[in-house]
């Protein structure tokens, strides 16, 4: 059973990331604005600052996850429904004319759809992991469903942009977003056990103040907001590198793919030691490592120096977003996993990482590139004293025990 679940939720989780307007057609849609559309920079920041909303609100969608399923096909109709709405709306845009109105309005409807399937998807991994004791090995599966699809898309998205139109790359992610559609015709065994394992029905007030009181959800949310906040990242790092060390834009794609692909390996190693060490153990190791992230920045001085420092940042960071990870999956309540991921996982990494993008530019306007990565490097240490607050019932099992995630 233990190899079906994995194989289940690893093509879900990829078939998500490709597929997602953030995926295989990401970098596509924003040649397409810049060059076809004309935007400026502040227009481009604008359009996807609008696209993000519903990432940020994902707390929202993982309540009507929580509160609303069909008896029978529990979190797959929500894989059904959306994912048909989203490959619709990629083929919308690909046999349409398309305008700057037309393509914000329809991605942030496939955005919204793409955040329902993520956080029934979550949800449901969460609460098949805490079942089998499988939140190690499935915050693995997890990684990959995301730095997978990263690499790929960085790498296809630009040969896409010259050679496939654009209309060809919205009907790709059409494709793949009906692997979704496919998907939701896998009847899991473990799944179905989750769905008929669920609390009875508890009216909305009194399930918002059950997942405020549930203590173990929020040192983790707060962890990964740490975790993803990194104003040293995301527009400095883009400006440090292309003026001041003076990558060219191939190599700094390249450095992009590598940062993600570099992930793998540590997080492997990862769901090799979970379930050989407790989780508790795990945290220690991993966001010992994971400060040491932000200095090697200041290790790029030249093309080779970059290639290492993205290849060190990934190995860096790959086994503590494992464990980060596993820790927010052990601390959802049962019968919210959807919100409670959605809270933990997504919003705190949108907000984060928007955040930390913000203040990060504005510091490294004001002070330089040494003071973004100064407070980056300090964010991460902050998690030492809130690991301390992680109950510890939830940490001091490997992976493979039981867990009372109540």
């Amino acid at each position: 059973m233990q190899l079906e679940v994995l194989a289940y939720f690893a093509i879900l989780n990829l078939a998500v990331g490709l597929g997602s307007p953030l995926g295989i057609a990401g970098i596509p849609i924003t040649y397409f604005l810049k060059d076809r559309l004309h935007l400026s920079p502040v227009q481009l920041a604008v359009f996807l600052a609008v696209v993000s909303i519903p990432v940020c609100a994902g707390f929202a969608f993982g309540f009507i996850r929580d509160r609303w399923r069909n008896a029978n096909w529990g979190d797959r109709q929500y894989l059904f429904v959306c994912a048909l709405a989203a490959a619709a709306g990629y083929l919308w845009l690909a046999t349409s004319t398309t305008d700057y109105y037309k393509l914000l309005s329809i991605v942030l409807i496939i955005v919204c759809v793409y955040v329902m399937i993520f956080a029934s998807a979550q949800a449901l991994m969460t609460g098949v992991a805490q079942a089998h004791g499988m939140t190690g090995r499935l915050s693995v599966v997890f990684s990959f469903g995301y730095f997978t699809p990263a690499v790929i898309s960085a790498l296809a998205g630009g040969w896409l942009v010259a050679h496939a139109s654009v209309r060809g790359t919205f009907l790709i992610a059409a494709a793949t977003t009906l692997v979704i559609v496919m998907q939701a015709f896998w009847r899991l065994e473990a799944a179905t056990e989750f769905e008929r394992s669920l609390t009875p029905y508890e009216n909305g007030f009194a399930a918002i103040r059950r997942l405020i009181r549930h203590r173990p959800l929020w040192p983790a949310a707060a962890i990964y907001f740490l975790w993803n906040f990194g104003p040293g990242w995301g527009t400095p790092m883009f400006y440090h590198l292309t003026e001041h060390v003076r990558i060219s834009s191939e190599l700094f794609g390249t450095f992009t793919a590598l940062q993600s692909l570099f992930f793998l390996p540590t997080s492997l190693l990862y769901g090799f030691l979970c379930t050989r060490a407790p989780l508790s153990r795990l945290l220690w190791w991993g966001t010992i490592v994971a400060i040491l992230q932000g200095p090697i920045m200041f290790l790029a001085m030249g093309p080779t120096s970059t290639i290492v420092v993205a290849i060190l940042y990934g190995l860096f960071g790959g086994f503590a977003t494992a464990a980060y990870i596993d820790l927010i999956m052990r601390s959802c309540p049962k019968g919210l996993e959807g919100t409670a991921m959605m809270v933990a996982n997504t919003s705190m990494f949108a907000i984060a990482g928007s955040a930390g993008n913000l203040l990060g530019s504005w510091i490294y306007s004001s002070g330089g590139f040494a003071s973004a990565v100064i407070i980056t490097t300090l964010a991460t240490a902050l998690i030492v004293p809130l690991l301390a607050a992680v109950p510890a019932h939830l940490t001091s099992t490997r992976d493979g025990e039981r867990i009372d995630a109540a």
